[in-house]
């Protein structure tokens, strides 16, 4: 078959279809069908398509992985407005739980994003997050800042950066080389997180500053489908001026590279078994 029956043949379909969308226009109440059908269109995607649903099974996906268990109280999710969260409870696998009484989401979600692109940005308040280990408890407020993309046959992100602000940090429960520190309040810890081939985070940097203490974080996590197995390099340097370090002048002599100002503290080994180094 040569160009110009190619040719002949699309110009057939092309004047089939406009005589029947020139037929269709001229029925009876087409517009306003037409006007009805788009208006329950969006109320379906923005109003009464099911995301609770939706999200709810993604919440038992990243279960699965990263939890013993997760619960939320309250969920309602807004297309519109913000999505509000209340109540969450989260026992990762080491037995570390996490709280949080309230949240805020404004978020893009629609059919397209969750079916086609699994593409998700948006922002995330957090009032009043508790996370408490064996010995560790972190308090604070965060606001988040997230564009991710998945690859569905990966449990994690593929790509994309995750962007965090947290006041009023408040520390209890670490040692160093054995020696038990007080409590740290922190003011203001700022961090960004990319996602990089789908088992990989990057700690681009993890700033901490206040009256107390000074500092910052950078490394690596690889992931390992079992969230615990994954493997830490992480970086942790202190300014050695910082008052909380005050009483531990000598201890901290050791730790101090030569012609530095900073403690540099490594996190080796494993999210559930992290080994502290000191250098």
């Amino acid at each position: 078959m040569n160009l110009s029956n190619y040719k002949i043949i699309l110009k057939t379909y092309y004047d089939r279809l406009y005589n029947f969308l020139k037929e269709i226009v001229t029925v009876q109440y087409f517009w306003r069908y037409l006007v009805f059908s788009i208006v329950m269109t969006m109320l379906f995607v923005f109003l009464t398509f099911p995301y609770e649903i939706i999200i709810q099974n993604k919440i038992k996906e990243v279960e699965q992985n990263i939890a013993n268990y997760i619960s939320i109280g309250n969920l309602k999710i807004h297309t519109i407005t913000d999505s509000i969260a209340e109540n969450i409870t989260i026992e990762l696998k080491n037995g570390t739980e996490i709280t949080l009484q309230n949240v805020l989401f404004n978020f893009t979600i629609n059919p397209f994003s969750i079916f086609i692109t699994h593409h998700y940005d948006g922002t995330i308040k957090i009032h009043n997050l508790n996370l408490k280990g064996e010995k560790l408890q972190i308090i604070t407020n965060a606001d988040i800042l997230y564009d991710l993309k998945y690859n569905k046959p990966l449990p994690y992100p593929a790509e994309g950066n995750i962007i965090s602000s947290m006041k009023d940090v408040s520390i209890k429960g670490i040692s160093i080389q054995g020696f038990e520190i007080p409590d740290i309040n922190i003011s203001q810890i700022k961090s960004e997180l990319i996602f990089e081939k789908g088992n990989m985070i990057n700690l681009k940097y993890l700033l901490f500053s206040g009256s107390e203490i000074r500092g910052n974080a950078y490394g690596t996590i690889t992931l390992s489908n079992y969230f615990q197995n994954s493997s830490l390099n992480i970086t942790i340097q202190i300014d050695s001026q910082s008052s909380i370090l005050e009483d531990y002048k000598v201890l901290l002599e050791s730790m101090m590279k030569p012609g530095t100002k900073n403690i540099t503290i490594k996190i080796m080994g494993t999210i559930g078994n992290p080994n502290f180094v000191t250098q």
